[in-house]
């Protein structure tokens, strides 16, 4: 970690946006958002969910 932070690379550090997850991840692609896979999955589920959800 102390090598990561001391290197050139720690300006693509970034917090996954995926709900209730709290890793960090270094970016690899410019629309990168999420850790892995399975946070990106359950962002977009989230998303879906949010937007559908039936009204109160």
């Amino acid at each position: 970690m102390i090598a990561l932070l001391a290197s050139p690379d720690r300006d693509r550090l970034r917090a996954c946006h995926a709900p209730r997850c709290v890793r960090y991840f270094r970016k690899e692609h410019p629309r990168q958002e999420w850790c892995t896979p399975r946070c990106g999955n359950r962002a977009r589920v989230a998303r879906h969910h949010q937007r559908h959800k039936a009204p109160a």
